[in-house]
């Protein structure tokens, strides 16, 4: 057998469901595309790969727009969504054009969008290398700027449900 042996995985429903077991916190991913115009997506497949240097990884769907725009720019910020965010997770995780409307973000780093509402953090990273993974593409990063904007809550996902991370004990 090898790894490549699709007979022997699991069905894609129940990978689904056991990848769903897993809680993960929730980004929203953003970069620019060469129009110039912002681009982004809710994921929970997002990584601290190491330290020394600081690297990043997202995992992002082979179709998507904003793999698109991340690989023309070379840049992508990973944006960490507070407790209070999940309207701006479902907005980001849907399709379509005006994810950006009306919502509050700065130009970082390289003009990668930088949400300044509705998260605890962001990272903004420079694209050193792509992996395949499956139907995604494994993009790792190195982090040239970010900022922890303000104690809060993260937001998590965990079994299609949203919940912020338990209030700290005194």
């Amino acid at each position: 057998m090898s790894l490549t042996d699709d007979a022997a995985a699991v069905p894609a429903q129940l990978f689904k469901t056991l990848a769903g077991s897993l809680p993960t916190g929730v980004t929203v991913v953003t970069s620019l595309a060469g129009t110039g115009r912002p681009a982004g997506l809710t994921s929970g497949a997002v990584c601290a790969l190491s330290a020394d240097p600081p690297l990043m990884l997202v995992c992002i769907g082979r179709g998507s727009r904003t793999l698109t725009a991340i690989e023309s720019s070379g840049a992508f910020c990973v944006n960490v969504l507070d407790a209070g965010s999940a309207s701006l997770s479902e907005r980001f995780a849907g399709g379509g054009d005006g994810k950006f409307d009306g919502i509050a973000w700065r130009p970082g780093r390289h003009g990668v969008p930088v949400l300044t509402q509705g998260t605890v953090a962001h990272a903004i990273c420079e694209v050193l290398e792509t992996v395949s993974g499956g139907d995604h593409l494994i993009v790792i990063g190195l982090v040239v700027e970010g900022a922890r904007e303000r104690e809060a809550a993260p937001l998590l996902y965990h079994r299609r449900r949203y919940a912020g991370f338990p209030a700290q004990r005194a």
